[in-house]
């Protein structure tokens, strides 16, 4: 080498390392002030999920009810002054459990507390990435701050996926030191806090990690165990049947916003169409979604596990004699290929997320920084700055960069993070199949037959699975009684003399208050809102057109307040307090009665109240227990005379109770022996609808109160919930999730009999 040559090495190391630090220092100081300094003076948007599931764990709460929408965000107007949509229903309930040492906090100082934490697993994933690569602290940093957008996402609004990017971390440490039990173990606590660290199971049993698989599966079954004993069998229960499949559906939320950036959601918003959600598709053609998402799956899975499980690395060792013996072509463990397998593995999981928000993507980190030492300890600078720029570029910002509304072909712009990943993959697949030095990529045949049976069986599971799931999830389409563009949920209809009320989530154009349940009233073909000082659920109507009651949820409590439908409702002063301390009001025929619920640590009583036309003042002097706590009353409903079925759940089960008003007397129904809800009595009273668990589903059925005849209504893999009778009692309206995410209920039309 010449001198002139060595004087100027020395000087380009140093200038690229300046520039490292300075783009380094530059992130710092972006991060502090766009993201950390915002999230401590905020509790976000996703923080109270977590944080409201952990209050109600230490406080004894039914957590099952914590799936349910109406009864999770209840509960969040009672604690909170700061007003939010709040949801658990795409969360494990295991992810309580980091954020339940702070419960018992304020709001913001347990928000603080949680966003010190996130800067403490920040360091530790750096420091366990420093000591398993050779790519030193600036480097790795400097790699973590790439994903600024993710980062700054989950400091916002308050995440969980930071600690998981940790467990991940160890369990990738773990395993490249060999120490494949526990590796297993801390994926396992991983797989609880979010679902797809479990698939690793796929990893290690194809590529015979014994120790790693047993440590996963036995760490799994340990969580399990663990979730049973914490949150009870009933929310597990609930858990693994009503909520999980629809999660490996990808249905869990919106499956068509397309700020999910996937795979399933492009698909979606392309090929399958819904009033209210994605009412221009492309064309809708669920059948070519589910092929061409099978299709897609399949092969992005086998090709990636092909060239991780089949493509085995050998060193050439040199013909020699140890020990009298002769040594050829032995296989030999090699770190670094362990290390870039065990990276796109992970990847690959990221790609086939099927929702994955933003920051989802700080996870990303994990595997660009295993791969990018892996390519600069081979002087492959080249690939890997290429991966880098990828990387930033899957990371990025779309959100506000995004069309709204794409239709046509130009849904197809709207998914540029999905096309950046898929260029990612790309480059992990070339950089798998590549040789390096004195290492042989190898394939043998018979790993070829067993990729094509792979494919093939991938393919048709995943095809005919889609088929059986789609049967009969569209026809409730043409019967849709409402159509709000974007609504995200309507339910608890109500039918009164003059049109139609219910619950929903308002639209963000329909309400000067963002994400506000409100009483809704379907008149003459025009929409009216009725949400001041709250959220507003579950309507009550009698026969006077100027009085409608529905439960008010501020902070303290819920109240039931009284109302006139004809006229605005702007201020709380124009709707009067009818009764204190209670929930779900529910109307009896002739409009003497309410009944409504009230809690008890939790658990609801059933109660009623005499109201009067002409009566201007509270007074709980005639109030009237039905059913104490121990029910825990879900839904309750009035026969023509006196008696009141309600819902309650019993041995795992729901059940359905009839009670005679004033006698004190309670039965429980023997039929129908299914799990049953939402019970509602035809206006002649002979007929009572109700909803019925049929394999994790709830279906509709009626059922003769004199004959006990009972008549199935619907049978689609989708809920349908909360039937309301017409007058003529030939006809009801119910909340179905049919074609839409999993609670996302529109309202339809069903004729009962003609």
């Amino acid at each position: 080498m010449s001198q002139a040559a060595a004087d100027t090495r020395p000087r380009k190391i140093g200038l690229r390392a300046w520039i490292e630090k300075a783009l380094l220092l530059i992130f710092v100081v972006a991060f502090v002030t766009l993201a950390l300094v915002p999230a401590l003076n905020n509790i976000g948007s996703d923080f109270p999920n977590y944080y409201l599931g952990a209050r109600l764990y230490r406080q004894g709460y039914p957590l099952d009810k914590m799936y349910d929408w109406i009864c999770f965000q209840r509960e969040w107007d009672h604690v909170s002054d700061h007003h939010s949509l709040v949801t658990f229903q795409t969360l494990t309930l295991s992810s309580v459990l980091p954020i339940a040492p702070f419960s018992s906090l304020p709001q913001l100082p347990a928000r603080r507390c949680w966003l010190l934490c996130n800067l403490a697993f920040m360091v530790l994933t750096a420091t366990l990435l420093v000591r398993c690569t050779g790519l030193g602290w600036a480097r790795v940093a400097l790699l973590m701050f790439l994903a600024f957008f993710p980062l700054r996402s989950n400091f916002l609004y308050g995440q969980m996926h930071l600690l998981v990017l940790l467990l991940l971390t160890v369990t990738a440490f773990l395993y490249l030191r060999r120490q494949h039990f526990w590796s297993g173990m801390v994926l396992a606590a991983a797989a609880a806090l979010k679902i797809y660290p479990a698939l690793f199971l796929i990893y290690f049993l194809l590529k015979k990690r014994w120790g790693a698989l047993a440590g996963l599966i036995i760490g799994l079954g340990a969580a399990a165990l663990l979730s049973i004993y914490l949150f009870g069998v009933d929310a597990n229960r609930l858990y693994v049947q009503e909520i999980l499949p629809w999660a490996l559906r990808s249905q869990i939320v919106n499956p068509y916003n397309i700020g999910w950036g996937s795979l399933n959601a492009l698909l979606a918003r392309l090929f399958i169409a819904e009033p209210e959600l994605n009412p221009t598709p492309f064309a809708h053609l669920p059948w070519l979604y589910a092929l061409l998402l099978s299709l897609s799956v399949s092969l992005i899975l086998t090709v990636f596990l092909r060239a991780i499980i089949f493509g085995v690395r050998h060193e050439r060792i040199r013909d020699q004699e140890v020990d009298g013996q002769r040594l050829q072509d032995q296989p030999a463990l090699d770190p670094a290929r362990q290390k870039l397998e065990w990276a796109s593995f992970l990847f690959l999981l990221l790609l086939l997320t099927s929702q994955p928000a933003p920051y989802h993507f700080v996870a990303l980190i994990l595997p660009v920084v295993l791969v990018t030492d892996y390519l600069l300890e081979r002087r492959q600078a080249t690939m890997a700055a290429s991966l880098i720029v990828v990387y930033v570029l899957a990371c990025g910002p779309y959100s506000h960069l995004l069309p709204q509304e794409p239709t046509g072909w130009r849904i197809l712009l709207a998914f540029p993070r999905l096309f950046f990943m898929m260029v990612m993959g790309g480059l992990l697949l070339s950089i798998l199949g590549a040789p390096s030095g004195s290492y042989e990529l190898r394939f043998r045949r018979r790993s070829w037959i067993a990729t094509a049976v792979a494919f093939v069986a991938l393919f048709l599971a995943g095809f005919v699975s889609q088929l059986r799931h789609f049967r009969g999830q569209f026809d409730n389409y043409s019967s849709r009684v409402v159509t709000v563009r974007d609504a995200a949920t309507a339910i608890d209809p109500v039918i009164g003399s003059d049109g139609l009320f219910f619950t929903a989530l308002v639209p963000r154009f329909l309400s000067s208050v963002p994400d506000t349940y409100a009483v809704h009233e379907l008149k003459d073909g025009s929409l009216n809102s009725f949400a001041v000082g709250g959220d507003w659920f579950h309507p009550a109507v009698g026969k006077e057109r100027d009085r409608a009651w529905a439960e008010l949820a501020t902070t303290g409590g819920s109240k039931i307040v009284r109302f006139n439908p004809a006229a605005s409702v702007n201020s709380l002063a124009q709707a009067m307090v009818e009764v204190e301390d209670a929930e779900q009001p529910v109307l009896s025929s002739d409009g003497a009665l309410v009944a409504f619920l009230r809690e008890v640590h939790g658990r609801n009583s059933l109660w009623i109240r005499h109201i009067g036309v002409n009566e201007d003042t509270v007074s709980a002097s005639n109030d009237q227990q039905i059913a104490g706590p121990q029910y825990d009353v879900r839904e309750a409903a009035f026969f023509p005379d006196d008696g009141i079925v309600f819902s309650s759940r019993h041995d795992t089960r729901f059940r359905l109770y009839k009670a005679i008003i004033g006698s004190g007397v309670i039965e429980e129904m023997t039929v129908p022996t299914c799990s049953a809800r939402y019970p509602a009595v035809s206006p002649n009273g002979e007929w009572i609808a109700y909803s019925c668990e049929q394999g994790g589903t709830w279906q509709l059925e009626v059922m003769n109160l004199n004959s006990r005849q009972r008549i199935g209504l619907t049978n689609a893999d989708c809920n349908s919930i909360s039937p309301a009778w017409s007058e003529d009692a030939k006809d009801l309206i119910y909340a179905t999730d049919c074609g839409r995410g999993l609670a996302l209920t529109a309202l339809a039309r069903l004729h009962v009999f003609r």
